[in-house]
């Protein structure tokens, strides 16, 4: 809202008699201390000279997938961040405290396919081309996903969708992307995904013939995020936790 007042040329005063409202309330949406209603703020938006739009993209918390780790998962810290504690309030409250339900809630928000700084990408890969690309960026890396539901051998191919979780997505690109691997803006044509991920995400990895995977339970809310077989083949395996 400051940008908008900053950009109109006019004063925080002047915009209020313009929006037919008072100058106190303008200094309260300012400084966070009021929710102003939807006909507030674009009548503050036109008297700027702009257009208010709205939209509603699919969801893509991470701190959905944070919730539900931090409520399910012992190796996650047990203080985290206000808004991870808003997501595992809302959780709790949606799946009624039902583990297999908080999974599937925060899978359902997570949407990893649709984080503004994910990578698809189209194509076959291996197991073992993932793992290398993760270890040349000299950062931590896991894979999830379908990978993680079939823990492939390091020369075997992945199963879509899988993800590489890693701290630096351009460290790992250039080591990954080539060849039958090529990205990709359609999600139904990935197979992989790249995405990356805070420190916490590594919490409770483990090795395979040299790869690393993530925690059960962050592999499960990726199956289940990226849909399809993946998705069907991860409920089967929370239903048996």
């Amino acid at each position: 809202m400051a940008e908008c007042i900053e950009s109109s040329g006019l004063t925080a005063r002047q915009v209020a008699v313009r929006a037919g409202v008072s100058a106190s309330t303008v200094h309260r949406i300012l400084n966070g201390q009021v929710s102003p209603s939807v006909a507030t703020l674009h009548n503050i938006t036109a008297a700027c000279g702009l257009d208010l739009a709205m939209s509603t993209p699919v969801l893509s918390s991470a701190e959905a997938a944070a919730a539900a780790r931090a409520i399910l998962d012992e190796n996650y810290p047990a203080e985290v961040a206000p808004d991870i504690e808003l997501w595992a309030t809302r959780l709790e409250a949606w799946a009624e405290n039902d583990p297999v339900q908080i999974i599937e809630e925060a899978a359902r928000a997570s949407g990893v396919l649709h984080r503004a700084d994910a990578v698809l990408l189209a194509g076959e890969t291996t197991a073992g081309r993932l793992a290398s690309a993760g270890e040349a960026s000299g950062k931590q890396w896991a894979l999830s996903g379908a990978a993680g539901l079939d823990l492939p051998a390091f020369d075997e191919a992945v199963a879509r969708i899988s993800v590489l979780w890693c701290e630096d997505p351009n460290a790992v690109l250039p080591h990954v992307v080539g060849g039958s691997l090529r990205q990709t803006s359609s999600a139904h044509r990935a197979s992989v995904v790249v995405a990356a991920a805070d420190p916490d995400l590594f919490r409770g990895t483990f090795e395979r013939d040299r790869i690393r995977y993530a925690a059960p339970i962050q592999i499960a809310l990726d199956a289940i995020s990226v849909g399809g077989d993946a998705a069907a083949r991860a409920r089967e395996e929370i239903r048996t936790w």
